[in-house]
């Protein structure tokens, strides 16, 4: 782990004990960050999930989503990377409100107030732009505007044809963003699916609070579906492999022999 990596933490947390986080925040975002994805070991951990699914194959694996597009600088990444990896078929899907993070309920409230409504707000026709500078090819491109718990319907997946996920990249924070993704890719899944969660270790590691609140809980109401362990990065993250449990076998009950 570099020491940037291992230093981010600290300085975060200063900033939100000092009542500074939103200030340093914006300024930071707005003024320096420039075209950038907000977590750089996000890219590395693309390049990694993505070579996983061309150990399937290159056509038919499957699409790219991902849930928080920010500035779109990893969402071109991924097409970007899929690209040079040959993945001829690949469809690329963005979803985000581009009006930053909704009201922070109940229950992804923090003392400091790590999160906060309109957090990473980015708008559509920003994002747009950075697509465009970098080549997106938007003929294989999709980016769904709106909150989640209104713009992740049925009818989008019918009205797109989507495919089963290849690799999904959930970068929204809040366990109540990730819930409403679980919901919405439950039927996308297949076996070998890779889901990157970004903001894993957010909310001090504690797993009854954010992402991984939201996996439990899906997980819980799931017992045939495995989740495991892919590999972790950053200071936050971690990408988890989709499978399933084999069925248990039946036995049969002992039946006298009848003469």
């Amino acid at each position: 782990m570099s020491l940037t990596v291992a230093l981010r933490p600290l300085i975060v947390k200063c900033l939100q004990k000092t009542r500074l986080n939103r200030i340093a925040h914006r300024l930071y975002y707005q003024y320096v960050h420039g075209f950038d994805t907000a977590n750089n070991s996000a890219l590395p951990a693309l390049e990694k999930a993505l070579a996983r699914a061309a150990e399937r194959g290159k056509d038919g694996v499957g699409d790219y989503l991902e849930f928080g597009l920010f500035k779109g600088y990893a969402f071109w990444y991924a097409q970007n990377t899929a690209r040079g990896m040959g993945f001829s078929d690949m469809r690329f899907f963005g979803f985000d409100s581009f009006a930053g993070l909704p009201e922070i309920t109940p229950e992804d409230a923090t003392a400091h107030g790590e999160f906060y409504q309109g957090q990473f707000c980015c708008t559509k026709d920003s994002v747009t732009r950075n697509l465009d500078a970098k080549g997106v090819d938007w003929s294989r491109t999709v980016l769904t505007e709106g909150y989640f718990n209104r713009s992740l319907t049925p009818d989008l997946k019918q009205r797109h044809r989507m495919k089963k996920i290849a690799v999904a990249l959930i970068d929204c924070d809040l366990y109540t963003s990730t819930r409403e993704v679980l919901h919405f890719i439950d039927d996308l899944l297949q076996d070998g699916s890779v889901l990157i969660f970004d903001d894993w270790n957010c909310f001090d590691r504690d797993d009854n609070l954010g992402q991984q609140r939201a996996v439990r809980e899906y997980l819980d109401q799931r017992p045939h579906l495995l989740l495991e362990h892919f590999f972790d990065y950053g200071a936050y993250s971690k990408a988890l492999s989709c499978g399933w449990r084999p069925p248990a076998k039946m036995i049969m009950p002992h039946m006298p022999h009848r003469e």
